[in-house]
């Protein structure tokens, strides 16, 4: 009976401290950080002509990620975190390559996102350049990236 115990005890406390490991890793929702609505006519000048010059930014936004100001050093990756059963993404990831932290973007976010000082900037719809006659209809969400 005391084996049983044990192990029983054993079990228990390996599946609370893994509980507690996973959800201790460095990575946070976007969701979880400060943020605000932003008008297009309020954005950066960086990033209104990023807009307004998609061509500009054509290997960027294939990768669904724009840096700016263009040619500064990379110091963000995506990656798409797919899920566990089938090849469907289950959300993407943001990574700090220099902290080597994470910040998790739900599957159903808009993209490209954009990141300008130290901010985030996620638009309110897909396909903004293809789609959007009048960019000041536009919205984004900027958050503020630690």
């Amino acid at each position: 009976m005391t084996i049983k115990k044990n192990i029983s005890t054993i079990f228990n406390r390996v599946f609370i401290l893994s509980i507690i490991f996973f959800s201790s890793c460095n990575d946070r929702n976007i969701n979880t950080l400060k943020h605000e609505k932003v008008k297009f006519n309020d954005l950066p000048v960086e990033i209104v002509n990023c807009i307004k010059n998609p061509n500009d930014f054509q290997e960027e936004r294939n990768n669904m990620l724009i840096e700016l100001p263009k040619g500064k050093n990379v110091e963000y990756k995506v990656e798409n975190v797919k899920t566990w059963i089938g090849p469907w993404v289950s959300y993407v990831k943001l990574i700090n390559l220099h902290n080597n932290t994470f910040y998790k973007i739900d599957q159903e976010v808009p993209n490209p996102y954009i990141l300008f000082e130290n901010r985030l900037y996620v638009p309110d719809r897909y396909n903004i350049f293809t789609t959007v006659d009048d960019l000041n209809e536009l919205e984004f969400i900027r958050y503020e990236l630690k």
